[in-house]
């Protein structure tokens, strides 16, 4: 009995639908996780709680940033993405001094 063989895209598994979607500050809020804002003009950078922002839960975190002001330079070249060390930023640096 001869077997057909699969062709590589069928034997991979399908993926959901939203794994490329953007990640929310919904999304954000429901893991626990903080948001990590840099300004790309001054180099401050600080890592928030995303419900503390007066902003809709459904929006996502890359245009999170065209919508803040930096608070040292007053600079609008703001970036947003999730957390990037567990805990924030400030907490992984705290690890080396």
């Amino acid at each position: 009995m001869l077997l057909a063989r699969r062709s590589w895209h069928q034997s991979r598994p399908r993926q959901k639908q939203l794994a490329n979607s953007p990640v929310t500050l919904n999304d954000l809020a429901s893991d626990g996780k903080l948001l990590w804002l840099y300004c790309t003009d001054c180099g401050r950078e600080r890592d928030i709680d995303p419900t503390s922002l007066p902003l809709p839960g459904s929006m996502p975190v890359p245009s999170v940033g065209k919508r803040l002001k930096c608070s040292q330079c007053r600079g609008r070249n703001v970036t947003a993405a999730p957390e990037l060390h567990p805990g924030g930023v400030t907490q992984y640096r705290e690890r080396f001094r």
